[in-house]
């Protein structure tokens, strides 16, 4: 499990360590609840990425959980492969640990990832939404004729691509005839607007200290807004398999249920997403013995 030492993340880990289930905390930095086993991994470094899936060789994993996340204000951020880094993180380190840990999913198991509702247009959530899917153009954005200039729209865009890519990444691996052959559940998990989470912590001040906090207070009359605690239950129970969903990849917590949704129009874009895999394989320098 990535992203589990704090939100959404760190309660699913605390509910299936109690559910009699062994967690394994992929971090970068100490604070899971207690009882996760903590391995060092850093998502912006593909090397980490490697050696932690190395590190996992030998165990059977029931339920792979990409949760981690980062959202970030300007362009100018990078990871240690020196690609934008919201991409490289949301996208780009997950798609290589889903590649390389699914031949060790067992037969009947689970790959969730975390996504937004902020990757579709017809949500009208008010965030930048997404242009494109080019993994190129997204990992290094000044080949991107289209970017924007302003750099806080430019982060957030950067963001709504990235959970752009989650989906069409889950899409795409929940088509692979391994996957299909051993009944593998694939999907891409929307936990809603959960306030309460570190999504913010390197935003501006006004972000963190006024907005983010009255989003807490005004949860009751927000649509798709969900807290930390249910939001958490969902993914342990999308993880473990009783979420009570079917094959629908994508999927979204709604008044507290996870519903089976149509993703946007672009996420069902298979051409896109075929593309994007490729492309990402590229970049990840994903070699012909690794892929799955």
């Amino acid at each position: 499990m990535t992203g589990c030492s704090s939100g959404i993340g760190r309660v699913a880990a605390r509910l299936l360590i109690e559910r009699g289930h062994r967690v394994i905390g992929g971090v970068c930095e100490e604070g899971s609840p207690a009882g996760v086993e903590e391995r060092s991994l850093d998502l912006g470094d593909l090397e980490s990425v490697r050696d932690f899936a190395a590190g996992l060789r030998e165990i059977k994993i029931d339920a792979l959980l990409l949760n981690a996340g980062v959202q970030g204000y300007d362009l100018r951020a990078r990871t240690r492969q020196e690609i934008e880094r919201t991409f490289g993180v949301n996208h780009l380190g997950h798609y290589l640990l889903a590649r390389l840990l699914v031949p060790q999913v067992a037969n009947g198991g689970a790959l969730v990832f975390t996504t937004s509702a902020t990757h579709d247009p017809a949500e009208k959530i008010g965030v930048p939404t997404p242009r494109h899917a080019r993994a190129e153009w997204l990992a290094y954005p000044e080949r991107d004729p289209e970017v924007d200039r302003g750099p806080m729209k430019a982060g957030l865009r950067a963001y709504t691509a990235s959970k752009l890519c989650n989906v069409m990444t889950a899409r795409r691996l929940a088509r692979e005839p391994d996957v299909i052959a051993r009944g593998l559940r694939v999907h891409a998990f929307d936990p809603g607007l959960v306030a309460g989470t570190g999504l913010v912590r390197t935003g501006p001040f006004v972000l963190r200290r006024v907005v983010w906090p009255m989003l807490s207070v005004m949860k009751p009359v927000l649509r798709g807004s969900n807290g930390v605690a249910e939001a958490g239950r969902a993914l342990a129970d999308l993880g473990e398999g009783s979420a009570g969903v079917g094959d629908e990849v994508y999927c979204s917590l709604r008044g507290g249920q996870v519903v089976e949704m149509a993703p946007s129009v672009m996420a069902q874009d298979d051409a896109a997403g075929e593309r994007l895999w490729r492309e990402s394989a590229v970049i990840a320098q994903l070699e012909s013995d690794e892929a799955r």
